[in-house]
């Protein structure tokens, strides 16, 4: 997951142009409404009198993991991911901080003026009609979780960092020699010999003794413990029927229909082919080629130089396409060719090859839709006063069975709950609520008879009293027993294992073949193809790969992974691979690119030793 996550770290900081350039028009346009609200945090890097703060950083860190769950789902941020995360944050700011001083250093500034046109440049800010449009700047930047101030201080940053950093390593360049031997490393090819043991495939002969019983509850005593569990009765307040109880009138409705039409409207769209030329006198040969009847992706190949993917615009509605464009479009017929039209961004030439007609849903069909929207948008101001209500009545001493009839609600039961939401007994229908660490916390966070306060949860609310707590305590060895015995057949299978590799693995390093020693314990050799140190047998990593290609032939390594032992040998040397000239190219590449970003932090750790720098790493919770 880290790797994930720093892979996906990597293609922002390769879109940097997009996002920073969604800047502070604020700050460009001489109005700044910033407030600095991490004065007083304690600062945790210091470069000269530049200083980073807990807060700033852990602003930054939630902006990180806020921007992974949006790309990769709601994933489990766990603390080895977060500490990556961190260290990383760390890093690039201490690197951005020396660049700053070395900036001012060498009196290096990035005028408001380069900013604006970066900014203006972006077609991703433009409008249809070709544009730059403030509200589709402000929609992005609050999509991207960043305030004015960090986006104009990024961009300015990263302008200096391309001077101060980026342009000088730019000239360094792989000896094509060195290229050379690392294809020729990369082409080698092996096959591999290998023998697959698993712990769990071992047969244990006999059963566990007495004495191994008293001894592992002895040993393992504290894997022998029942964890603390209470039984607790809740009531839930469910959104829906709260939105149930709230009233919409028919005004309301109307109102919400008039100004919210888009919903309800589908509009026309249009499979539409396009090819754009630089000047009319192109786009003029490209017309009067199609009025001679000549195919318009063919066209489009040998007077556009465009692929039939950047021809094809599939289907669009009329706002999508540049208005100028769009106007003529959607007043042809299908098989049309109109233009060419021009715009800001060229020539156009495009044909209508099929139409979709639009629809529109009409008030009548959609009010029930329209009201329960209404209703979910107040259900939770109606929530809060509901719930302020019944707090106070709980304060006032009021029972759960009191609460419970008032609101018209079941009471439920919930027996026999740990500290990690798991249950003896409970409501299927609750499964998921229980489980929760919002729920759990609440049952473990009142005494015995309290009733808590509102727990919100994605559904509604929910009131918790708890009624009885047993505390932790030892399990007899009787209850233990079968976990023991699990304990130890494990441990026996992997003993039996463990006797059977290192024989095979005294026998191999004597210089026996892999064949014989395999028949001589009954196990089976499996032989590969040929394989390059970038691929893989027997789901071994990279680093394993590597580490087997640099052992010589007939040398046996054991690697261990998961109760799996695998034993393997490079048998023999195999025809090198043929690299093409774009194998050869990417490897050019990628060296250029590794060798540009070592020399870049080699540049910035430079440029730092004429500074005062300090980072409080333990004030983070990382190590130094």
């Amino acid at each position: 997951m880290i790797t994930k996550l720093r892979k996906a770290q990597d293609s922002w900081a390769a879109k940097a142009i997009l996002i920073l350039t969604a800047l502070s028009f604020m700050s460009l346009f001489g109005v700044s409404g910033y407030i600095n609200s991490a004065a007083g945090n304690r600062a945790v890097i210091k470069v000269n009198d530049r200083e980073v703060t807990q807060f700033d950083i852990n602003q930054q860190l939630d902006r990180e993991i806020r921007t992974a769950q949006r790309l990769f789902g709601d994933i489990e941020i766990t603390d080895e991911i977060r500490n990556a995360m961190l260290a990383d944050l760390v890093q690039r700011d201490l690197d951005n901080m020396i660049t700053e001083e070395t900036a001012v250093k060498n009196k290096v500034y990035i005028n408001d003026a380069l900013v604006r046109n970066i900014i203006f440049s972006q077609v991703q800010f433009w409008d249809e009609n070709g544009q730059f449009s403030k509200e589709r700047l402000n929609y992005f930047l609050s999509q991207s979780n960043w305030s004015e101030k960090q986006y104009i201080e990024n961009i300015r940053q990263e302008l200096k960092k391309q001077y101060l950093v980026q342009s000088p390593v730019a000239v360094f360049n792989v000896p094509s020699v060195l290229t050379k031997y690392v294809a020729a490393a990369e082409s080698m090819r092996k096959v591999f010999g290998y023998i697959s043991l698993n712990d769990a495939d071992a047969v244990v002969d006999r059963e566990i003794s007495e004495d191994e019983i008293n001894q592992y509850y002895n040993d393992f005593s504290m894997d022998f413990v029942e964890p603390e569990r209470r039984d607790a009765d809740f009531i839930v307040l469910a959104t829906k029927d709260i939105a149930e109880h709230i009233e919409i009138t028919d005004e309301e409705i109307d109102e919400y229909y008039e100004n919210n039409l888009n919903l309800f409207v589908t509009p026309e769209t249009r499979n539409v082919l396009q090819m754009v030329f630089a000047n009319k006198e192109d786009a003029d040969a490209a017309k009067a080629a199609l009025d001679k009847g000549e195919d318009f992706y063919q066209v489009a190949r040998e007077k556009a130089q465009q692929t039939d993917e950047e021809t094809r615009l599939d289907y669009v509605s009329e706002d999508m396409l540049i208005a100028e464009t769009g106007r003529e479009v959607f007043a042809a017929e299908k098989g049309d060719v109109v233009g060419p039209m021009s715009s800001e961004m060229g020539w156009h030439i495009m044909k209508v090859t099929d139409i979709k007609a639009g629809s529109k849903e009409d008030e009548k069909t959609v009010r029930e839709k329209i009201r329960q929207t209404l209703a979910n948008d107040k259900v939770y101001e109606t929530g809060y006063e509901l719930i302020n209500r019944i707090e106070d009545q709980i304060g006032a001493g009021n029972s759960l069975e009191q609460i419970a009839e008032e609101m018209d609600v079941k009471i439920e039961q919930v027996k026999g709950l740990d500290e990690k939401g798991k249950a003896v007994s409970l409501p299927a229908s609750f499964n998921e609520l229980i489980a929760s660490p919002d729920f759990v916390d609440a049952v473990f966070s009142y005494n015995q008879g309290e009733i808590s306060q509102a727990v919100e949860t994605d559904d509604g609310f929910v009131f918790v009293r708890v009624n009885t707590i047993t505390d932790s305590h030892p399990q007899s060895i009787e209850t233990a027993l079968p976990k023991i015995k699990a304990m130890w057949e494990e441990n026996e299978k992997a003993a039996i294992t463990q006797e059977i590799v290192n024989d095979v693995m005294h026998d191999l390093e004597s210089g026996d073949d892999i064949k014989e020693v395999a028949k001589r314990y009954g196990l089976k050799v499996i032989t590969t193809d040929p394989l390059t140190r970038s691929e893989s047998f027997a789901s071994l990593s990279q680093d394993q790969m590597i580490e087997l290609f640099n052992e010589s032939n007939k040398t046996p390594k054991l690697i261990e992974q998961n109760g799996i032992h695998i034993i393997a040998l490079a048998e023999k040397d195999a025809e090198p691979r043929s690299l093409s000239d774009e194998d050869m190219d990417i490897i050019s590449r990628r060296l250029n690119l590794d060798l540009a970003q070592e020399a870049s932090s080699a540049l910035i750790k430079s440029y730092g030793k004429d500074y005062d720098i300090r980072v409080k790493y333990r004030l983070l919770g990382l190590e130094d």
